[in-house]
């Protein structure tokens, strides 16, 4: 509490005079309040790191189990004499397979859709009629050619660091290359929005 002053001027004598105290407005000091915040928000950030880890391991144990029905989708035409082209409606159920795992991000599904647009254009400009085609030699969620071999070492997974700053989290792992899979937080909950293999880049 401050004590409430009432300054007196008697002609040249100035007298301070204590006139009873006033309550104070400002927070008494709790040298702990910090500790408890930071604490309280450490906690937070664990739990989020580690819903987010929880999150990438689902959708690969999802993969891996769905990851040759997925493949099955002929996602380009390859008729014997006739250019490659994307087929774009197989593109959809392919899509649609991979959202059946809930842990896609519309966005993560769109970049998707535009790249089969991107390629089927491309073999228009660029005819293509054997060999791998070009832009699928590869799974295209794994972003590897030994996909098998490495969903089948699914239990040598290696988990890195989890960064998360504003509703978004970076989750990093090795599965026999180095990933980094990126996911956002929506309706309470973590999905991914894109997955990249930094071994292959």
């Amino acid at each position: 509490m401050k004590p409430l002053l009432i300054i007196l001027m008697l002609g040249n004598l100035m007298w301070i005079v204590p006139t009873g105290t006033a309550p104070n407005r400002t927070r008494p000091y709790n040298p702990t309040r910090g500790m408890a915040n930071a604490r309280s928000s450490s906690v937070i950030d664990s739990v989020s790191a580690r819903d987010a880890r929880q999150t990438v391991i689902n959708f690969l144990v999802w993969y891996k189990k769905h990851c040759l029905a997925a493949n099955r989708i002929l996602l380009v035409n390859q008729r014997a004499g006739q250019p490659y082209s994307v087929n774009l409606k197989n593109g959809e159920r392919y899509l649609t397979y991979l959202d059946s795992s809930h842990r896609l991000t519309n966005g993560y599904l769109d970049r998707w859709r535009t790249f089969f647009r991107e390629r089927d254009a491309a073999f228009r400009l660029h005819p293509q009629y054997e060999g791998p085609p070009g832009g699928f030699e590869f799974d295209l969620v794994m972003l590897n050619q030994d996909v098998d071999k490495q969903l089948a070492s699914l239990r040598s997974l290696t988990m890195g660091k989890v960064t998360i700053t504003n509703g978004q989290a970076i989750v990093g792992f090795t599965l026999l290359d180095a990933y980094e899979f990126r996911l956002v937080r929506q309706n309470g909950h973590w999905l991914i929005d894109e997955i990249l293999n930094q071994s292959q880049e």
